[in-house]
């Protein structure tokens, strides 16, 4: 019996990222803080932040709407351009990880 092509794997990363786009989508033009993002999505907190930081990465790569955080209405896609220019200020200021010190 011939075995049926299966679909590759989805690396976890990317589907931690799709599953909190949905949730931030369904939002819109809300925001998730993570708790909400963790009800939504049913996954764990360090899940739902792993997805966070796929779908950041992939935003920055392909250049699509950010993810922007603010502390009043938690993660979200902004379509405002000035969230964008304040989140990539914030991110120019924060020393890189990679940096000596």
């Amino acid at each position: 019996m011939a075995r049926s092509p299966r679909r590759p794997a989805q690396p976890l990363s990317e589907h931690y990222g799709d599953l909190v786009r949905v949730a931030l989508m369904e939002a819109r033009p809300a925001g998730l803080h993570t708790v909400q993002l963790v009800a939504a999505t049913r996954l764990k907190q360090s899940q739902v932040q792993r997805g966070i930081r796929h779908l950041r990465d992939v935003g920055a790569a392909e250049n699509l709407t950010p993810i922007t955080w603010r502390h009043k209405d938690g993660y979200m896609f902004s379509d405002d351009p000035a969230d964008w220019i304040e989140y990539e200020k914030k991110q120019l200021a924060q020393p890189s990880a990679a940096s000596p010190g």
